[in-house]
């Protein structure tokens, strides 16, 4: 069943969906890369200061206690010793820093900064070695240790090989002076620990691409999980259509209200609804419906209309017909010339004009 789940997953992770798994802390990990880095590093810093650290302690060695030959008391002893020892400490304190910002950048270059409160939490079932079993017997596990195993075999073969061309070398640490054997075995030393930490960290690579293929594959997502989080992210295509809609009257709206001042006349009902007719002769075969509205746009429609000085007549009948079949912007119907051209010779009249 989980195998046909997985051959359903045939679409590309979505942004959003590689961000809810990084909340959750679901993302491309690798502690072997972690470990290469900071040998690594540990090394080179090791290489830079290491001689420096002990050739310096050497020399404050020899010179405090050269000087202490004539005058040695524990009071001077102890002074000397706090200074020699706090210069080691100093070193070492920055060679530690370095060491600590080196694993927090890899760690925020992977993981980035962030906090999963759930993580923190305790998780008592991981003490249940019922309910752990199967990780343990696992071809996940299997392969964990088949890598862990390939790891200690690669190294143990790194290391012969950079020790069988320097058996010599090796052999030669038990004689001659001890300066020199100790530089000896120290250059050997950071030699072997280079080595091996470069393949650490070839290795941390590969874990690193493994993890992240893992990881991928772990959040690829069905054809109807797209949809859905398409749908979700554009939100319910009624409650859209509805706003497009209102967005549309809107505009209307206020297109109407900007033609109100060339009506005529406003017919009301009186004030459920509101046509605005506009007939001039000579120009319109008839008159045209240029605005019309009902409740608080049709009182919207007939104050603008009063504000400008356009009559505002009440006809309730004519009203609601215009309003039931005339659409904005076309002229009415020759059923309704009668009732209109009525109230068109009222407005005349009003006007001192004639029909």
């Amino acid at each position: 069943m989980a195998e046909d789940q997985d051959s359903d997953k045939t679409e590309l992770p979505s942004q959003r969906r590689r961000d809810d798994a990084r909340a959750q802390g679901q993302f491309a990990y690798s502690h072997e890369l972690i470990n290469g880095l900071l040998l690594f590093g540990g090394t080179i810093g090791l290489s830079w200061i290491g001689m420096t650290l002990a050739q310096g302690l050497s020399n404050d060695f020899h010179t405090q206690f050269g000087r202490l030959a004539k005058d040695l008391t524990i009071d001077g002893v102890h002074s000397q010793l706090t200074s020699i020892f706090g210069e080691g400490f100093q070193l070492t304190g920055w060679f530690l820093a370095g060491l600590f910002a080196i694993g927090l950048a890899a760690n925020l270059a992977q993981a980035g900064f962030h906090i999963n409160s759930e993580s923190l939490g305790p998780k008592w079932e991981r003490l249940n070695p019922a309910e752990n079993w199967h990780r343990i017997i696992s071809w996940e596990g299997a392969t964990r240790g088949g890598i862990s195993l390939a790891k200690i075999i690669v190294l143990a073969v790194v290391s012969w090989w950079v020790l069988s061309d320097r058996g010599s070398q090796v052999g030669a640490l038990s004689e001659g002076l001890l300066g020199r054997s100790v530089a000896s075995a120290w250059g050997l030393s950071i030699e072997l620990l280079i080595d091996i930490s470069a393949v650490l960290l070839i290795m941390g690579a590969g874990d690193y691409g493994l993890q992240w293929y893992r990881n991928e594959q772990k959040l690829r997502m069905t054809r109807e999980e797209v949809k859905q989080e398409r749908k979700d992210d554009d939100g319910d295509p009624h409650v859209i259509a509805r706003r497009r809609q209102r967005a549309r009257e809107i505009a209307s709206q206020r297109r109407m209200i900007q033609d109100v001042p060339k009506a005529t006349v406003v017919i009301t009902n009186p004030t459920h609804l509101a046509i605005a007719l506009r007939y001039e002769r000579g120009v319109d075969a008839a008159p045209v419906v240029i605005a019309k509205g009902h409740d608080q746009f049709a009182f919207q429609i007939a104050s603008k209309a009063r504000r400008h000085g356009i009559p505002v007549l009440e006809r309730k009948p004519v009203a609601q017909a215009l309003y039931k079949t005339v659409k904005v912007g076309q002229e009415i119907p020759q059923t309704l010339f009668v009732a209109v051209s009525e109230v068109l010779a009222y407005v005349y009249r009003l006007r001192g004009s004639n029909v």
